[in-house]
């Protein structure tokens, strides 16, 4: 029944996105365990978290953050043809792995990178079969190159930009160098501010030995294990399915999911990365898990089985909240 009502269009799903959602805010907002902290030199977000301390301002940020990152989900569903239109599971997964993550106390850095990157994928893939797409491609990596200073561990995310860029294009020297300006600008704008105010200098370059001096597990926390290991598993059966059915019956949808495998491959070594926890590496793999298990889903055959693997994601969403609440 869930699974038929996820393909039933927007009306039929309306209502079924508006309960999840307000289980997943209440159970949040009654909750009494922290979210896991990283403490990394993230220059920008650490600056204005300290300025934002208002517990419904700080609700609000992260609400909006949510229903942005969305929006773009949704827009690029219904323009760049990576899965069908009809299709919501990805809305469900990302609505399911980010909505758990919200910290009612701060602004989540991990929200905040998500629709930056989901912006950035967005202007990635509009350049599929276009002539004039500098723009595109400069915004993309500026922007990528933002976030660094925002969550300094999306630096592993950030040469996706440049893999995707021959994975969706025959090589230009002209597009690769305006990427690599689109990159710089933010760094080399940041480095002449903070040298002329005599600020932090040569902030990306000291954080960088920071993350990689001490790779470690994750923290291990057994409320948010099942939803981590649940999901895990999804997207190996994804993948496995994609290997041996093939990556979709167009070369674009073929292509943008080369380009999420990218992504996978590149963020891996963040799971092992200092302070690290399961609740923010479900973050970080929540862009391509929704469109590659949301694709999956949507092509199993047999309802009664996405309706057990929805069923399952639902639960163990409810059981890592019900772990914040501090009765697990």
């Amino acid at each position: 029944m869930l699974a038929k009502r996820l393909n039933s269009g927007f009306r039929g799903i309306l209502w079924f996105f508006i309960v999840i959602y307000a289980i997943i805010l209440t159970l949040n907002l009654l909750a009494k365990v922290e979210n896991e902290i990283i403490f990394y030199p993230n220059i920008f977000y650490n600056y204005f978290e300290s300025l934002i301390k208002v517990p419904f301002i700080v609700f609000l940020s992260n609400q909006i953050a949510l229903f942005v990152g969305l929006a773009l989900v949704g827009y690029i569903i219904s323009n760049e043809e990576i899965v069908e239109k009809v299709n919501y599971f990805p809305f469900f997964i990302f609505l399911l792995l980010n909505a758990s993550i919200s910290d009612k106390e701060r602004v989540s850095s991990f929200l905040l990178s998500n629709v930056i990157f989901l912006y950035v994928i967005y202007r990635i893939l509009d350049t599929y079969r276009k002539e004039n797409v500098l723009s595109n491609l400069f915004n993309a990596s500026f922007w990528a190159s933002v976030s660094l200073f925002l969550n300094i561990i999306n630096v592993f995310i950030f040469p996706v930009i440049f893999i995707s860029l021959f994975v969706l294009r025959p090589f230009n020297w002209r597009e690769l160098i305006i990427s690599l300006l689109g990159a710089i600008a933010p760094v080399f704008i940041y480095e002449c501010l903070a040298y002329l105010v005599n600020f932090n200098q040569w902030y990306i370059f000291e954080s960088l030995p920071m993350l990689f001096s001490a790779f470690k597990l994750p923290v291990f926390s057994i409320y948010n294990l099942p939803l981590f290991i649940f999901t895990s598993l999804l997207l190996i059966v994804s993948i496995f399915y994609y290997l041996v059915n093939g990556l979709g019956n167009t070369v674009k949808k073929q292509k943008s999911k080369s380009v999420f495998f990218w992504f996978i491959l590149f963020v891996l070594p963040s799971v092992f990365t200092p302070g690290m926890g399961y609740v923010k590496v479900l973050s970080l793999f929540s862009i391509p898990i929704s469109f590659l298990v949301g694709e999956y889903l949507f092509q199993v055959k047999r309802t009664k089985i996405t309706n057990i693997i929805v069923v399952l994601l639902i639960f163990t969403t409810v059981y890592l909240l019900i772990g914040k609440l501090g009765y697990v």
